[in-house]
């Protein structure tokens, strides 16, 4: 929205400035007028970044600093930019004269080299960033109009095509690589991580990068001076090189996309930079005056092109499109339906560790009023440190056995506690996402659907597969700036009435909209809602804002966020008259993570790990919450759900209120992650460091 609003202003200043200046002559006026436009879009720019920048919004980009901006905020600030891009070209035509033509063209080009630069290097162009190479290049642009005065000679436009024609395999090589081959290999490899069908997805990288091959000429042709001209296209034929040897041969193995950064030794990384500039500059030295070596990095790039359209087209041929069903999710039926009677209702907010729960208590007394009917067990600890292993057994409460292998697929085989809650004739809905599920479980939930219609949508999907290839061929040092967490693989499709862990805010915009509601002729239903919590990266602000840039959020902003849902749900249960025949629990799958001390390589914890346990029974009333310190753990919950409903919860262990402050016995905390599996035992308060120790570790 704010790049189209600086750009309306940037074609007003352009009409303004072409129609002005009476010197234009030798140039079209259509190239004049498009250099124009890009000069004043460039300056706009600048003039907001430089205004967020004074107000504190230093590292954010300049879209990131408007992520929250309201109609009143383009007002606010579109009223002086009417003056501004008025009084901008005729104060320029002023100051410069018969310089100003050329101060444009050479600022264009510089402009159209330093920030896409600027760009690859860092993912994104911070608002001090920008500003300071916008300063840079104006300052190169005026100096060069006072020393070196004169006309800038471009392609002839009859010479366009055989220009354009020599440029075409240099560009091509990056574009498939980046837009078509890699981020189709990452489907057809990975295709069960994708939520919607792989030939749409085909099609988006398709027309994206054809769009984005047609963007990179036309800006060289048109901004670049015939001079730079060879030297630009030959650039990216050494960046694409560069970036097919990184990827093939220099990578390695790279960390799974879990919101941890991978990182690489000094050494490393110098000697990867030393390959990368190596090979740009033999590329752009040898190829420059050369034909014959100009021809073979032409030939190169071509090979590059036809043998990864070739393997793309062997994968798509051997790619078995039948293992998952697309069109099967967990849906938001029911989400805001109870029963007559008896309900359970069980939020589970994303890694919200107790710690944070405290340190806002601390912070804020307050926060805590709409929870005076609860009891906070502050000593309670998970099973399982992430969310894939964590929800199977929070709805399982199957143990863990290494010798089984992957744990989801025998965990359900092994447990009838949602049986027997749906044997008791209450309806089941469970909200979370689709794979943490096991189809044994389908039949009993009234969310599930087989048949759900899922969309890309286009400039997310390219986008995001874009830093995807991005963070394969860039060299190590630059590759932390293009991570990326496997949430924005799952937001690139969706549809309407999907349960998304990803946001919030939806459910929250349902909960105003429509309003928590009675089932029609149901006494009881059990709700499990998995929800994103405090879990990173931070997109719900306290004033139920979305980021969708996640940078200006903090864990702290989005832990009040999701708190303020749940109290909404519960003030709605209120006005119901329904909150005191609900069992509710506000909880987590796990809490912080990546407890084990890393940097000191002691192979013991540095942190605890306490998801939150707010538990309210039926009727259930106090004056203010109540703190227990009794030892509790994921394994209360299901007995706890399946007493509630009056199931039989033997073989399942005890319920919350069963534990006593003054029980003492070991209790668990496994973590698996790429192969690793480490468990922690902890002989007391969970809150104690000195209480965890670690088990057994195997490293494979």
């Amino acid at each position: 929205m704010i790049l189209l609003y600086i750009f309306v202003f940037a074609i007003v200043s352009g009409c303004i400035l072409i129609f002005s200046d009476r010197r234009q002559k030798g140039e079209s006026i259509v190239r004049y007028g498009l250099k124009s436009i890009v000069f004043f879009f460039a300056l706009y720019y600048f003039l907001l970044s430089a205004v967020k920048l004074c107000l504190g919004s230093i590292q954010n980009t300049l879209m990131e600093s408007f992520w929250d901006a309201e109609i009143s905020t383009y007002i606010h600030y579109g009223i002086p930019l009417i003056v501004v891009c008025v009084v901008a070209p005729v104060l320029f035509l002023l100051l410069f004269a018969k310089r100003a033509r050329c101060i444009v063209a050479v600022f264009d080009f510089l402009w159209v080299l330093v920030m896409p630069a600027a760009f690859i290097l860092s993912g994104k162009i911070s608002n001090l960033a920008y500003c300071l190479l916008f300063v840079l290049c104006m300052l190169g642009s005026v100096a060069y109009s006072f020393i070196f005065y004169g006309e800038i000679e471009y392609i002839e436009k009859q010479k366009l095509k055989k220009y354009l024609w020599d440029a075409f395999p240099c560009i091509c090589a990056w574009v498939v690589m980046t837009g078509i081959f890699l981020p189709n290999e990452l489907f057809l490899s990975n295709s069960e991580e994708f939520s919607a069908g792989f030939l749409p997805f085909f099609l988006i990288c398709l027309l994206g990068s054809v769009l984005m091959g047609v963007l990179i000429a036309l800006t060289g042709a048109a901004f670049l001076p015939k001079s730079l001209f060879r030297i630009w296209y030959l650039a990216i034929a050494g960046i694409s090189c560069a970036g097919y040897v990184q990827n093939l041969f220099l990578n390695g193995a790279l960390a799974a996309m879990n919101g941890e950064q991978q990182t690489w030794p000094i050494l490393v990384q110098i000697v990867n930079v030393g390959i990368w500039l190596l090979i740009i500059g033999a590329v752009i030295a040898g190829a420059y005056h050369n034909k014959t070596i100009r021809n073979l990095c032409k030939g190169l790039c071509i090979y590059i092109v036809l043998i990864q359209v070739a393997t793309l087209g062997w994968l798509i041929i051997t790619a078995d499109f039948g293992e998952n069903n697309k069109s099967a999710a967990l849906t938001t039926q029911g989400s805001l339906e109870i029963g007559w009677e008896n309900n359970v209702l069980v939020f589970v907010l994303d890694n919200f560790d107790s710690s944070w729960f405290e340190a806002l208590c601390d912070e804020d007394p307050t926060i805590v009023e709409p929870l005076s009917d609860f009891t906070f067990y502050r000593n309670g600890t998970s099973q399982f440190a992430h969310t894939d292993t964590a929800i199977p057994y929070m709805l399982t409460g199957t143990k863990w056995d290494a010798q089984q292998g992957n744990y989801l697929s025998y965990a359900y085989q092994n447990s009838d506690a949602l049986n027997r809650i749906a044997q008791k004739g209450v309806k089941i809905g469970i909200y979370t996402d689709l794979p943490l599920l096991s189809e044994s479980v389908y039949k009993d939930l009234e969310n599930y659907s087989g048949s759900v219609t899922r969309k890309y949508h286009f400039a997310q999907t390219y986008a995001t597969m874009l830093k995807t290839s991005m963070y394969k061929v860039m060299p190590f040092v630059i590759k932390p700036s293009y991570e990326y967490y496997s949430d924005e693989i799952n937001d690139m499709a969706g549809a309407k009435n999907i349960w998304s862990i990803h946001n919030d805010l939806l459910f929250y915009n349902r909960l105003l909209e429509d309003g928590l509601m009675i089932q029609e002729g149901t006494d009881s239903v059990f709700r499990f809602y998995h929800m994103r919590g405090p879990h990173a990266p931070f997109y719900l602000s306290d004033d139920m804002k979305y980021d969708a840039t996640g940078r200006e959020v903090t864990l702290e902003s989005q832990a009040r966020g999701s708190l303020k849902i749940v109290y909404e749900y519960l003030e709605q249960l209120k006005t119901l008259g329904k909150y005191d025949d609900a069992t509710i629990i506000i909880t987590a799958d796990h809490g912080q993570g990546n407890i084990l001390d890393s940097e000191q390589n002691s192979g013991q914890p540095d942190k605890t790990s306490r998801p939150i346990f707010l538990v309210k029974s039926l009727k259930e009333h106090h004056e203010q919450m109540e703190i227990s310190d009794a030892p509790v753990s994921q394994k209360q919950l299901l007995p706890t759900i399946l007493q509630a409903f009056g199931a039989e919860y033997d073989g399942y262990g005890k319920t919350f209120e069963e534990i006593q402050d003054n029980e003492r016995y070991e209790r668990t905390y496994i973590d698996i992650y790429g192969g690793h599996t480490i468990q922690f035992m902890i002989h007391g308060h969970a809150a104690e460091l000195e209480n965890w120790s670690v088990k057994e570790a195997v490293y494979q």
